[in-house]
């Protein structure tokens, strides 16, 4: 900051430096005068502060709050400034502080000294020793440091941390069944380690454990220790009693008050006759679960049953409401309002066998489609799938109406992975199309598909972990009934990974091609890939990043690449934020596709958990062309 000196006697030299002409003097007087004029409002200024902090009233007001802070300090104590430990060789400070109930004062935290509270932390921190295996650890206050004032307080803790104890032996009786390696290899306390005495009952645990693992659900552990206080060992024992195996007498299900029995049963790894497996247990707990008909499902053996070596299996479940209700609405700021609704019973009849019917209307698209399916078609725990629908597309290149059906097998390996294979068939209209090489008439699409999903996403609707990602090859020929003759291949990955603090980083990643296979060598358009609006690539006009004709109409491409990438982070209670980019195009032909040609675009937006679904509000634009800003409005997250 410049000085009233210096500014004085730059705006001197400047005035002597343009004495020679009446308007540069002039000038350098005006100047004076506006500096001159600051530098009396600044010193103004200075001077009333200084008048307001040495006046009467404001030392009686310093003296008023430093009297009240005498107060307050006499009744809660010092102000607790800092915590210093002595003879702490095991552990560090930040450590021990971790145990204490005290904490030292900070620039916005003000802490009064206790001493019975510092009393209790100290006996806190011994116990946390003992647990380490520093049998005889103490910790005491050795000094209580006041400042000249009496209103700060140093506190020093000396601390004897002693030898660390050790496990001498551990022994186990009575164990017939599992020998001594296998339970040594579940266990955290042996010969020549550390006694740390919080390990004891997570070792009896990990031991019944073991027994209940392979059956024995009424062997008991009992577990006894001595010390040796001249050696500072410690010798466990273990007492084991392993009684019979246990195994499934009956089954019995409750809380299926609509759903058949034989619909959960048909879901079970086990049967009667069978040992007691938990791990079969938890899988058949989760294969009744993943049926989606059920809020929550428990499997216990009876409690009547405890002591006897055959079991009644009890299944307790509590359904899901059968009917379900499904309402979008979108809006973007090109193609106007999207509507979709559908309604499911994915229980008719109490059988497990799902029916939807579905329909949407937005500016581009107006239809609806019908299915019906069942998780276990002709008896075999394979999903089929049948499905109807009828749609009118009025694109800007062209303007169609299509019809199908599809049959799909689906068969889950595992938790994650599903195997997917059918047939479809669609009969298109192509009313109107803008390129001129294609013509408009009517085509048939027969194809066969092949898909393999794996998704381990911790919610459908709105993941924060896991992934999905999905390989579906399709192969549409003449000689199943069609005039199409293409290949097609696509690949598609969703991340998502919980960062701290509520942050989810969220990728989104698809590439598609589409290869002709008949004489003609070409694609109808309706059967090719558009890029460019809300789920594409966000800030660019829809279907505005692909292939053109002479006219600059958009005719769809053989191939597209499109990446999306989120970070979605909480701004205050349900409503979140989010910073996206996305990139995407739709080429020509896979040997046109270049990363240097994907346009990117970029935004923000809001996220809203409400009990109809996560309201989602965008604004995008482009990055590498110019155009303007596009608002996105809609139910659900992005991806």
């Amino acid at each position: 900051m410049r000085s009233i000196s210096d500014c004085a006697s730059r705006s001197g030299s400047r005035a002597a430096g343009s004495r020679g002409t009446g308007s540069g003097a002039a000038g350098s007087r005006a100047l004076g005068g506006r500096n001159a004029c600051r530098h009396a409002i600044r010193v103004l200024f200075l001077t009333l502060v200084l008048a307001l902090a040495f006046s009467p009233c404001a030392r009686a007001s310093y003296h008023t709050f430093r009297e009240r802070t005498r107060d307050r300090i006499r009744r809660l104590g010092p102000i607790l400034e800092a915590i210093h430990f002595t003879g702490n060789e095991a552990f560090d400070r930040d450590t021990l502080l971790r145990y204490m109930f005290l904490s030292e004062s900070g620039f916005f935290r003000t802490v009064h000294y206790r001493r019975r509270l510092l009393e209790y932390d100290l006996a806190n921190i011994e116990r946390f020793y003992v647990t380490q295996g520093y049998m005889e650890a103490q910790a005491a206050i050795e000094d209580e440091r006041l400042s000249a004032d009496s209103l700060r307080v140093e506190v020093l803790v000396g601390l004897y941390e002693g030898p660390r104890w050790e496990v001498s032996d551990v022994i186990f009786e009575g164990n017939a069944v599992i020998d001594d390696a296998r339970l040594f290899r579940n266990i955290t306390l042996r010969p020549g380690a550390p006694f740390l005495s919080n390990e004891l009952e997570a070792d009896r645990r990990a031991a019944l454990d073991l027994y209940a693992r392979n059956s024995y659900l009424d062997a008991r552990v009992f577990q006894a220790v001595e010390m040796d206080d001249e050696a500072r060992t410690v010798s466990v024992s273990y007492r084991i009693v392993e009684r019979e195996q246990a195994f499934i007498r009956e089954i019995d299900v409750t809380g299926d008050d609509k759903t058949k029995q034989y619909v959960v049963e048909r879901e079970f790894t086990l049967k009667p006759g069978d040992l007691f497996d938990p791990e079969e247990v938890g899988e058949t707990q989760a294969r009744i679960y993943r049926t989606g008909l059920f809020h929550s499902v428990w499997i216990e053996p009876a409690e009547e049953d405890t002591g006897r070596a055959d079991k009644r299996l009890v299944v307790r479940v509590r359904e899901r409401p059968s009917g379900h209700i499904d309402f979008k609405f979108g809006y973007a700021a090109l193609t106007g309002p999207e509507i979709a609704a559908g309604i499911t019973n994915r229980n008719v009849q109490g059988q497990a066998i799902e029916m939807t019917l579905k329909g949407a209307c937005s500016g581009f698209e107006r239809g609806g489609e019908a299915s019906v399916g069942d998780p276990w078609f002709t008896g075999r725990p394979v999903a089929a799938e049948a499905t109807g629908s009828y749609y009118w597309n009025d694109e800007e290149s062209y303007v169609a109406e299509t019809a199908g059906a599809s049959f799909i097998l689906t068969k889950r390996l595992g938790g994650t992975v599903t195997l997917e294979g059918g047939y479809e068939f669609s009969r298109t209209s192509v009313i109107e199309s803008t390129d001129e090489t294609h013509d408009t008439g009517v085509n048939y699409t027969s194809n066969i598909l092949s898909a393999v999903t794996h998704d381990t996403r911790n919610d459908i609707l709105d993941a924060k972990r896991g992934m999905l990602a999905r390989a579906r090859v399709d192969l549409a020929s003449s000689r199943l009934g069609g005039t199409n003759d293409f290949v097609r291949c696509e690949l598609s990955f969703r991340g998502f990974i919980g960062v701290r603090h509520g942050r989810v980083a969220a990728l989104s990643l698809l590439a598609g091609w589409v290869k002709p296979q008949g004489d003609d060598g070409d694609v109808p358009v309706n059967e090719r890939y558009f890029a460019g609006g809300d789920g594409s690539v966000r800030g660019f006009e829809r279907n505005s990043l692909s292939p053109l004709d002479s006219g600059g109409n958009a005719t769809g491409g053989r191939a597209v690449v499109e990446v999306r990438a989120e970070v979605r982070f909480p701004v205050w209670k349900k409503l979140r934020a989010v910073v996206f980019a996305d990139a995407g195009q739709a080429f020509d032909d896979f040997g046109a596709v270049r990363p240097s040609r994907l346009e990117v675009g970029v935004g923000g937006g809001l996220r809203l958990a409400t009990p109809v679904g996560v309201l989602r509000l965008d604004v995008a634009g482009p990055v590498t062309e110019e155009g303007s800003i596009k608002y996105y409005f809609g139910i659900g997250q992005a991806f």
